[in-house]
């Protein structure tokens, strides 16, 4: 995050980086919202309540002749008879949807009764227009009512029908008692007999006939319409497209928030420079910018006044700080793995010191990684694989030194030519012995320490470590094996440089520590001369074969010591290490 950006805490970085999350939730729940929950619907709605008289059709018990649940049941399965001749176009599965039958209303309560003897059923039908409601609920009801009368009409004339037989079986008994009547002795046995049967056949016969009577001129009563139907009106169903929508979206910001904060907590990366300080218990001295159009790679290069200069201005002034009473004349820029950033700080710490006034020597010494050498434009120069390949003594040193060109006001060796060669403990302890001897800072572009070998080595015998740490890209488990890794070659790990551009590769042909840097008019770069201009000194020095001196602010504190002593006090060094 950029020093004039808001700081949202925590959660707002956690919510700022995440929020392809959160935007691809939002979305989700929308549609999701939109497509289960029901879309409103406008209608009209009317009800109608039908008051059932007991008739021969019902089957209920003797203090409840009428059973109002299967009832209902009866009248939602009539949808045949109401949909075919119907005046408007409807079919059954609509007709079954917007009617709703309810058994056992307590009409003054509107509660469902336990004890369901009301005799009462209620008619609601909705439908799309005032005139098809009223259509359609009176025609359910009449088909009902219809129906439920054509039930007790069967039962009428079956009962008819029996009693029919009945009589008609009775009236041929009594033919019989009266036939033997007339034939019998009266003082016979067979006439009083036929005299008692006739006396018990009479008066159910009576009754029989009674029966019949009563249920054939009783007119049939199942039910009828309480009051009148009720006038359509209009009413609206389902949830509103804007709420479902709004619904959508905060379920949406709930869930991507919990999401982007789990996944938080299962990525193990480099957030912050909190953690970075914990993992590596030294603090965090450059926080570097995201590289942009009006941060380039090499910002420290192009104006001070651009942003992320300020960062290695101060972190320049960190490595120039004394470590216990000691003037520090090599730094080591290194990392945990590949694609952190390591050159962009190196480069731009070099040239930030070189501002200082120091006389700067950047040694390319990720040579799987040419970087400096694309940044420079010294792809086809000569350089530290080179000197490793020859004796690795003052001598060659000293050569390599002078030989090495001069860019932007500092001292660059490149990677080399040819094969790599082992990095050699003779080697470096050279380098670093000229160097001192000529006031020169060595800088080290090293490669990952915890991946390469040639980086822990560097750091055993440099007088200062700087670990660079990507934001979103280097692990903490990472960190955390590094630091012990460099604990365990005596590495002196001054500090941390947290990356923030550890995502954004601007290297052509796959390099993704820096960017390519076009060299700012005025200032050395890939041309023979090496001379700056007044407007952008940087320290620099000429390129002729003179070693080159030391500031006047510095040359009081440091000490010329011989070659022999400068050599073995660092090859001391670098045996104890190995």
């Amino acid at each position: 995050m950029n020093d004039d950006e808001l700081e949202l805490g925590h959660y707002g970085r956690i919510f700022r980086r995440s929020w392809w999350i959160i935007a691809l939730s939002v979305l989700g729940m929308v549609a999701i919202s939109l497509f289960l929950l029901p879309g409103q619907r406008n209608f009209y709605e009317s009800q109608a309540t039908v008051r059932l008289v007991p008739s021969l059709g019902d089957v209920g018990r003797i203090n409840d002749p009428i059973n109002e649940d299967t009832e209902a049941i009866v009248a939602k399965s009539l949808g045949d008879k109401v949909v075919n001749g119907s005046e408007f176009p409807i079919t059954l599965e609509k007709w079954e949807d917007n009617l709703l039958v309810t058994a056992c209303l307590n009409t003054s309560a509107l509660i469902v009764t336990n004890d369901c003897n009301t005799q009462i059923l209620e008619f609601k039908y909705r439908s799309s227009s005032a005139e098809k409601t009223s259509y359609i609920l009176n025609r359910s009801i009449e088909a009902y009512l219809a129906e439920r009368l054509e039930r007790s009409s069967g039962i009428r004339d079956n009962t008819l029908n029996q009693l029919t037989l009945q009589l008609d079986d009775l009236d041929l008994r009594i033919e019989t008692e009266e036939a033997i009547l007339q034939n019998a002795d009266p003082e016979s046995v067979e006439y009083t007999l036929a005299e008692i049967r006739l006396r018990r056949i009479e008066p159910e016969r009576l009754d029989l006939r009674s029966q019949f009577n009563n249920l054939q001129n009783t007119p049939l009563d199942v039910g009828f319409v309480l009051g009148s139907q009720s006038t359509p009106k209009a009413e609206a169903s389902g949830v509103p497209r804007l709420f479902a929508i709004l619904a959508g979206i905060m379920m949406g910001l709930l869930l991507g928030g919990l999401a982007a904060i789990l996944l938080d907590r299962l990525d193990r990366r480099v957030s912050s420079p909190e953690e970075t300080e914990r993992d590596l218990g030294v603090p965090v001295l450059g926080d570097i910018p995201r590289i942009t159009e009006g941060a380039p790679a090499l910002v420290t290069a192009v104006s001070s006044e651009a942003e992320g200069a300020e960062a290695f201005r101060r972190l320049a002034a960190a490595a120039l700080a004394p470590r216990n009473g000691f003037v520090v004349d090599s730094i080591a820029v290194t990392g945990a793995t590949d694609g952190e950033g390591r050159t962009t700080a190196a480069v731009n710490l070099a040239l930030a010191i070189s501002q200082a006034g120091r006389n700067v020597m950047l040694v390319a010494a990720d040579r799987r990684n040419a970087s400096v050498d694309q940044i420079f434009g010294l792809s086809s120069e000569p350089g530290l694989s080179d000197f490793l390949r020859g004796k690795g003594d003052l001598d060659a040193a000293r050569s390599a030194i002078e030989s090495a060109p001069q860019r932007l006001g500092i001292t660059v060796m490149p990677t080399g030519l040819g094969a790599t060669s082992p990095l050699s403990n003779n080697g470096l302890a050279a380098l670093l012995a000229v160097a001192q001897e000529r006031s020169m800072i060595v800088i080290f572009d090293s490669p990952p320490a915890l991946t390469h070998a040639d980086g822990l080595q560097i750091a055993a015998v440099v007088d200062a470590v700087y670990i660079v740490a990507a934001v979103g890209r280097t692990r903490r488990s990472e960190l955390n094996e590094l630091r012990i890794q460099l604990l365990n070659v005596q590495a002196d790990v001054v500090g941390s440089i947290i990356n923030r551009n550890s995502r954004l590769s601007l290297l052509p042909g796959g390099y993704g520590d820096v960017g390519s840097v076009t060299i700012p008019t005025g200032i050395p770069g890939n041309g023979a001369s090496t001379t700056p201009t007044a407007a952008h000194t940087f320290g620099a020095r000429s390129s002729s074969n003179e070693a080159p001196q030391a500031s006047p602010a510095m040359s009081a504190d440091l000490e010329v010591v011989e070659d022999a002593d400068v050599i073995n006090e660092v090859s001391d060094d670098l045996e104890e290490s190995a």
